[in-house]
Parts: C-alpha cells; structure tokens; sequence
C-alpha cells in the first residue's frame, strides 16, 4: 500500500489553479479514494461510497467531514494546510483500514476520527450509576434478545448512542429498552414521543430489572467481552459497535475503576407497546410552553410477550 507522505501534497499544490480542486487517485490501482489540494491550499481526502452514510462523524475542530456527489457519493474529508501532519496521519490510519484490513471505509472513518477525538480530549467523568444501569440493560438486550435472532445485524439496528426516540430501530419494529434496580416494574420515560410507534412500525418495550451488588455476576465489561465474543471476525460489525460504545462514554480504563458496578440479572420482560398500554396518548399535545415531559409508568400488570412472539415480531425489523 502505499503511503501518503507530504511531497504528496506539494505535488498536487502545484498543480492546482486559481479555480479548481485537483485531485488524484491515492495509488494507480486504487481509485476508490482520491487526494486533493484546493485552490485555497485546503486539503481533501475523498472516499467513495456506494450509499450515502446516514450519520457522519462530528467535525473537530481541524476536521471537517461532508458528503458530495459527483461521477458518485464521495465522503469528502478536509482539513486546513496548517494541519497537514495531523491530518495525513488520519488520511494513512482511514486507508491502512480500507486496504489492508478490509474495513468498512465509513465505519473505518467514524473510528479513526472518534479515536483522535478521544485522544484529544481531557479525562472525563466516569459512567455514572444511572447511564450504567441504562448501558447494562441495553447490551443485554442486544447480546441475548436481538443477535440470537437477527445475527450481526442487530449492531446496526442499535441507535441508543445516537440519541435516537428508540434504543433499537428497524425497517418495521422499534425496540426502547428500559432498565431499573427498584423492586417494582416501574419505568421513566423521559421524551414524549418515546412510547410512540413511527407511523407503519411496531414497537416494542423491554423492561429490565436488575439487582445492583458487590457480589453481582456481571459488568458492562463482562458484557462487552461476551458480545464481541459472538461477533468472531464480522470487522464492520465489530467497528459498529465499538463506535457505539465510545459514544455511550466508555472506554477500557473503565474496567479497573473502583466504579464499574456489578449487577445480577433479575428479570426481563418484553411487552408491545400498543392499545392500553401505560402512556401518553399519541395525540396528546402538552400546553403551550412545556417544552419537556417526563413520567413514570407501572407494566406489572401487564401480560408480557412469550420468546416465541418476540422472535416472530423481531424478524420483521
């Protein structure tokens, strides 16, 4: 493969004009990603797709990342000329991905950039009870509810880190996952529109309850190592969900802090969020001025999904 280095970008900045970007092929039997030098001096690291990503990795502050179209979709990377050294590391890290790894050239894009990002950054706060209660229920459910049905799959359908109404979303089902370590099946729901199936989709609810203890049986890490376990050697499911998790605010030193919680798994239930189900109503609309709604819901009463019924309704996502 070969390696960008600078005399790379001095070539094209010679060649281009007044008016134009110039760009080229990154090798002569590669022409799947392109290198290019504005007539600013701007640098641009094209790569092709076939579909146009639904998401693109947040700009940094010497990064940006856009989408263009020309003879087909370019993910069109750039950074300013001062940032060359910065930015060619990223560009050869993206390719050696691509080329050598076989990797998702988006997924390989979002990683490499969200890896910079996290090195740039100061040391966070650590997960704090609630958001790991939260994490924990939603691996479990992806782990044991949504792979064993919908294989490698089922990384893609997970769009809790994105801030998405659901935890999980499908072409025909929703899944919201809620998680709690009270002794009752109660649930908050923080958004109004959380327990509203899209128009034509299914929703689906999974109440988890768990039991916080010194002497529990799992960790969010013991989750994570049993998933990618089940991935094997799937890398773009692999890139997915790693992109997931360092969304979420993990990371791996997390697994030696004294505040990486231990829980036992008490029960699951999965209902259909549907007719007199305990929420707001589809048509409800809060009075002028509330701009946010939050409440709390009791499924105990409610009859819950067999595994059989789950598997069917999970299919269709």
């Amino acid at each position: 493969m070969t390696e960008v280095t600078p005399d790379r970008w001095n070539s094209l900045r010679k060649r281009r004009s007044s008016h134009e970007l110039v760009v080229e092929p990154v090798d002569v039997d590669f022409e799947e990603c392109l290198l290019g030098v504005d007539e600013d001096g701007g640098l641009h690291f094209l790569i092709g797709v076939d579909i146009e990503p639904l998401n693109l990795p947040p700009d940094l502050q010497s990064i940006a990342v856009r989408v263009v179209e020309g003879s087909r979709t370019w993910i069109d990377v750039t950074a300013r000329s001062h940032h060359e050294v910065l930015f060619t590391m990223v560009v050869n890290k993206v390719l050696y991905a691509i080329r050598i790894e076989g990797r998702d050239p988006t997924t390989s894009l979002h990683k490499t950039i969200e890896e910079l990002r996290a090195a740039l950054r100061p040391i966070g706060m650590e997960l704090g009870v609630g958001e790991q209660i939260g994490l924990f229920g939603e691996l479990w459910v992806l782990s044991n509810v949504l792979f064993p049905n919908l294989g490698v799959r089922a990384c893609h359908l997970w769009s809790g880190p994105l801030g998405e109404r659901h935890d999980f979303v499908g072409n025909g089902v929703h899944l919201e996952v809620k998680s709690t370590t009270r002794s009752e099946q109660k649930h908050e729901i923080s958004r109004l529109d959380q327990l509203r199936a899209p128009k034509g989709k299914q929703l689906l609810l999974a109440s988890v309850l768990l039991e916080r203890s010194l002497a529990g049986d799992e960790t969010i890490a013991d989750l994570i190592d049993e998933f990618q376990q089940k991935l094997g050697n799937e890398g773009r499911a692999i890139d997915v969900f790693e992109t997931g998790l360092k969304q979420v605010g993990w990371r791996d030193e997390l697994r030696q802090s004294g505040s990486l919680l231990r829980f036992n798994l008490r029960e699951i239930h999965i209902f259909e969020v549907e007719g007199s189900f305990p929420r707001l109503p589809d048509d409800y609309e809060p009075p002028r001025g509330v701009t946010a709604i939050k409440y709390t819901i009791d499924v105990s009463a409610r009859s819950s999904l067999s595994t059989a019924a789950v598997k069917k309704i999970l299919l269709r996502m």
